[in-house]
């Protein structure tokens, strides 16, 4: 099996929110949250028997955890303050009675309860005894990364401040509505085949170097820089057979490698663009198989910089690690 690139920091890490919505897919977490005081991205509700009322309810939360920071919304439990003016603390289960039937319907309303359409949204449930079907359902609700977003069954607009969701003002309005979308940048890398070369006097293995735009904006102008390390070099032939890469490969300062794009070159959201193929030589191993006339060869492990940039977005510094492989079983 070939082995993996490991790439720090090209990719987003899941975030402290969606990690906190998995852990609270165990029974045991639901139940600890009893005594708990909602937050700014932890709302209870109970599920309400009218429909038009559940459908006010999720709206609500829906426009108001995506305008802020993102939040969970779990349905089945209830909360309330002691004293005016406190947050609301979570005092008892109130389980419903079809978590799966509440979780069907949720998901078939989120797109029909809020504008524009929120992007990201997860819904699971928890059930409360195995084989029943009463439970909780946790709603996670990611922040807007565009226009805020506005509740169709109220005609406003939300945010969570705190441990509440309010009616937002003009100036936070204002500063949401400025917001521009922005490209998402982080590294496409992945290993090739390899093969022997000079009558298998060393051996070379492929791998390809590119950028993911998984952001809501077209990438304008993208670019890749590496370092230079001796013994990674381009493809003989280009990435494409034909001597051809996926950007202009332009000059640079000593040591590094630079590909940038013109007006023409762009990166659309949800897609990505390979850029440059490499290879990598062999070392001869310290180790020589019972039999052979010469020692084992093998790739040995490189860590090396690459940065990313786009119009729209920030200049980033990616750490690659390129993995040592034994192809031939020899160490």
């Amino acid at each position: 099996m070939s082995p993996i690139l490991t790439i720090l920091l090209a990719e987003p890490d899941v975030s402290p929110l969606e990690t906190r919505f998995d852990k609270l897919r165990d029974l045991a977490e639901v139940q600890a949250l009893i005594g708990q005081t909602e937050d700014l991205h932890l709302d209870a509700k109970e599920w309400p028997a009218r429909e038009d009322d559940a459908q006010r309810v999720l709206a609500k939360a829906l426009s108001g955890f995506s305008n802020a920071d993102g939040g969970i919304l779990v349905i089945g439990l209830e909360a309330r303050s002691v004293n005016k003016g406190d947050p609301d603390i979570i005092q008892s289960l109130k389980p419903v009675a079809d978590a799966m039937g509440v979780k069907s319907k949720i998901e078939n309303l989120i797109g029909n309860l809020v504008e524009p359409p929120l992007p990201g949204i997860r819904v699971a449930e928890v059930m409360e005894v195995p084989g029943q079907p009463s439970g909780f359902v946790l709603v996670y609700i990611p922040p807007t990364e565009g226009l805020p977003v506005r509740s169709r069954k109220h005609s406003n607009f939300y945010m969570r401040v705190s441990a509440g969701t309010f009616p937002m003002e003009y100036f936070q309005l204002a500063d949401l509505f400025g917001r521009r979308q922005r490209p998402v940048l982080s590294l496409l890398s992945k290993l090739g085949g390899f093969k022997a070369e000079s009558g298998g006097a060393f051996y070379e293995r492929e791998f390809y170097l590119g950028i993911m735009n998984s952001g809501r904006a077209i990438a304008r102008f993208p670019s890749l820089r590496y370092e230079v390390i001796p013994g990674i070099n381009f493809a003989a032939y280009g990435l494409d057979g034909n001597g051809h890469w996926g950007l202009p490969l332009r000059p640079t300062s000593q040591g590094w490698v630079l590909f940038g794009g013109g007006a023409d070159d762009v990166i659309h959201p949800g897609t990505h663009l390979e850029i440059v193929k490499l290879t990598q030589r062999s070392r001869v191993g310290q180790w020589q198989r019972v039999g052979a006339t010469a020692p084992g060869q093998y790739f040995p492990e490189h860590e090396f910089k690459c940065g990313l940039a786009a119009d729209g977005a920030p200049y980033e510094m990616v750490s690659l690690t390129l993995p040592r492989d034994d192809p031939f079983g020899i160490r």
